[in-house]
């Protein structure tokens, strides 16, 4: 999922691994509060790869996006990137057949179903037995609310 000509990623390889330890509890507490409100889903990370000096996920913010998606509308979702030409046909298919079993069978009180998006590329992640559960990011953020503020809207 490296982006093509990118100088952002400074840690020389595959980068999502850090990004993601870095920033699980902001996940955590999306996809808790998401599937509280909605049911079951995955959470979008959508990953701003216009930064022009060179990154490493590890020390620096990265910028990004999080939202939660129920599973009805997933696959709108990845059509609309088919429909806009960023994502082919098979992919498209490939990305829902993949995606909807897993969103019907995670358990959501443990598991995070994390789509990681960097313009134009596409990464399903599935985080299987967290030892943060979802629940407990959720709880960790509230308490620490004053320090995700800025990302996060209540």
């Amino acid at each position: 999922m490296r982006p093509s000509n990118s100088v952002w990623q400074g840690n020389f390889g595959y980068w999502q691994n850090n990004f993601i330890h870095n920033n699980l509890l902001v996940i955590g507490y999306t996809g808790w509060k998401g599937f509280q409100s909605f049911g079951r889903g995955v959470v979008i990370c959508d990953v701003d790869t216009k930064v022009t000096h060179p990154t490493n996920t590890s020390l620096d913010t990265v910028p990004f996006t999080l939202q939660f998606l129920p599973s009805d509308l997933i696959g709108f979702y990845l059509r609309s990137f088919q429909d806009c030409g960023f994502i082919s046909q098979s992919i498209c298919s490939s990305m829902i057949s993949s995606i909807s079993p897993a969103v019907a069978t995670y358990n959501p009180h443990q598991d995070i179903l994390l789509v990681l998006k960097a313009d134009p590329q596409f990464e399903v992640n599935f985080l299987h037995q967290l030892k943060i559960t979802p629940p407990d990011c959720y709880e960790q953020v509230r308490k620490r609310w004053s320090e995700f503020k800025p990302s996060l809207t209540p």
